[in-house]
């Protein structure tokens, strides 16, 4: 089982647990509570609901804009935000952060999708990859109102300029529950190989998904898909025994008769209380 989007809610009794059911890499739609076997800690859960979640979406594209994006994958990466904008609908708001050598953020969260395409056109790539820090610095933008947050990083290669170490970035992620999905774009060729090792701890650590491609024309619906997924999942609420247990909470989802993938974030942190 993989780790894939959860949203917790800290502060109440209650779990909130972003899960992904797919068979075929499609969607599972008309699942119940009963249909879902949870354990958090190693005890087993109630789960009280379990509903495909309609609360509109707060999108962060984080793009990597470094001196190896130059060119025709510029073009195709402007295409791909832009498809990804004119798939959001009414209510959703969108961030584009740039990194290269340093992190830029030229959109804050907004629901004007005419000054994101604005700042989409107008991307121009040079300088080293910051990689590790642009992930860390979005993860600090996210908000904590009732949309569902969702981190998209995309990126053609290994972080050459950041500050931070993976590990600052992994325990931010894990405190923030918030998933993050990575879209790699590979070297051509038979053996392509993920250039990133820190993508694929992102996205298991923050439940997400890795999105692969060789060729940059694939982008538009790399990211598309991303987005997409997000609308498919199934938000899980239970109210877990000993939640007040003070740190790592490792959680299972799987499901009780259905034959399906199953994915979602794999634990949350319940902070120290103060003494």
């Amino acid at each position: 089982m993989h780790g894939q989007q959860a949203t917790f809610r800290a502060d109440v009794a209650g779990v909130n647990l972003d899960v992904a059911v797919t068979r075929g890499g499609r969607p599972v739609r008309g699942l119940t509570a009963a249909d879902f076997v949870l354990t958090d800690n190693g005890v087993a859960q109630r789960v009280d609901s379990a509903a495909l979640e309609t609360l509109p979406l707060s999108v962060f594209l984080v793009l990597d804009i470094s001196g190896s994006i130059a060119g025709e994958k510029l073009q195709y990466l402007v295409a791909a935000s832009r498809a990804l904008v004119d798939a959001l609908k009414t209510g959703d708001r969108i961030s584009l952060m740039t990194f290269a050598g340093r992190v830029a953020v030229p959109v804050p969260l907004t629901a004007d999708v005419a000054t994101a395409r604005d700042a989409i056109d107008h991307l121009a790539t040079g300088g080293p990859t910051s990689l590790r820090d642009a992930a860390f610095t979005a993860l600090q933008l996210v908000p904590t109102d009732r949309t569902r947050p969702v981190v998209i990083v995309f990126s053609d290669g290994r972080d050459t300029a950041s500050w931070l170490s993976a590990s600052d970035v992994l325990g931010a992620v894990q405190r923030a529950g918030v998933v993050v999905h990575a879209v790699e774009l590979l070297e051509e060729g038979r053996d392509a190989q993920p250039s990133s090792p820190f993508l694929g701890e992102l996205v298991n650590a923050s439940g997400g998904r890795r999105w692969s491609a060789t060729s940059a024309v694939r982008l538009s619906g790399l990211f598309t898909a991303a987005l997409d997924e997000m609308r498919s999942r199934y938000l899980l609420t239970y109210y877990p025994t000993s939640a007040d247990r003070e740190g790592w909470h490792p959680l299972a989802v799987r499901l009780a008769k259905v034959r399906a993938d199953v994915t979602h974030r794999p634990g949350y942190q319940v902070p120290a209380k103060a003494r």
